[in-house]
């Protein structure tokens, strides 16, 4: 019999499915998870809000979950699980990449989908299809941040880049936010996708990168100087790599035009080994938690 275990959830996007997300999903795996709003035992709050501050940290564990590139508040919060590379035992990395996976076999749920995208032994057993992309490069952003502002247009300037998000629209706009599953839809007819975050900060790493790959596209990314470290650096293209626009764009237009490489590049697993890094897999996050139940 698992022993009971009350949470609750505050401070999140959205749409956030308080008994269907990935948190919810992890701690029912061992214990008999339930939502109890005005007592929990475990509080996991986010950074759009601040409900968080009318729960007795005396009584409930507050955790703090952060997708933004923003850090921790241990003066709210007890512990904190974000994309950092912090030191101590209070904080553990688990960045946002890794919850669209869909690590607990959870149907489909149109409401708010983003932590069921991907079937995780699809993700690692690759399927490239013989017949090659039909279309040079895709970009969807929706916020004006960051690098990309002046780097879409520098690579617009070789070929066409079809741009589905706010920023640069110049095909019909995809429907629902940017993390949904219409956004990998539309990627699978792209040789390239521009995954740049809208900030950089080691470690911090969204679901941008991942979405490329789940619609088997070159991840064309900037953001997380450490991404390689992630993900097996041979399966992307990483600016960090290159240092600037002009050879970036560069190596870009060479695979472009040369189909053994971009067929030598896609094929490559997605992750070192083909094994997704041991920190992001459920039972090692679920040891953090342990620590504290």
């Amino acid at each position: 019999m698992k022993n009971k275990l009350k949470i609750w959830f505050s401070d999140f996007w959205g749409d956030w499915q308080f008994d269907d997300n990935y948190f919810y999903n992890l701690l029912s795996t061992k214990y008999d998870v339930v939502l109890h709003k005005e007592n929990p035992d475990i509080l996991i709050f986010s950074c759009f809000s601040d409900v968080h501050k009318s729960y007795d940290g005396g009584k409930t564990i507050k955790v703090q979950f952060l997708a933004e590139n923003m850090r921790p508040d241990f003066n709210n919060c007890h512990y904190a699980i974000n994309f950092d590379y912090m030191d101590g035992e209070k904080n553990y990395r688990l960045p946002l990449w890794a919850l669209h996976l869909n690590w607990f076999d959870r149907p489909y749920r149109p409401e708010r989908d983003q932590a069921y995208l991907h079937n995780v032994n699809d993700f690692l057993n690759k399927n490239i299809s013989k017949v090659p992309k039909s279309k040079f490069c895709s970009f969807v952003a929706s916020q004006t941040k960051g690098k990309r502002l002046e780097f879409v247009p520098k690579l617009y300037q070789y070929k066409k880049i079809d741009c589905a998000g706010a920023v640069y629209q110049n095909v019909p706009r995809i429907s629902g936010r940017g993390d949904e599953i219409q956004k990998v839809i539309f990627l699978n007819d792209y040789k390239f996708n521009i995954s740049f975050e809208n900030s950089t900060h080691p470690g911090y790493c969204t679901e941008k990168i991942i979405h490329s790959m789940f619609a088997n596209c070159i991840p064309v990314y900037w953001g997380d100087p450490l991404v390689h470290q992630d993900f097996n650096e041979n399966s992307f293209l990483n600016w960090h790599k290159f240092g600037s626009d002009e050879a970036f764009i560069e190596q870009i237009i060479k695979i472009d035009n040369d189909a053994n490489l971009y067929k030598d590049i896609i094929n490559q697993p997605w992750f070192k080994d083909n094994k997704i890094p041991d920190f992001v897999q459920p039972e090692s996050v679920l040891s953090f938690f342990e620590k504290f139940i």
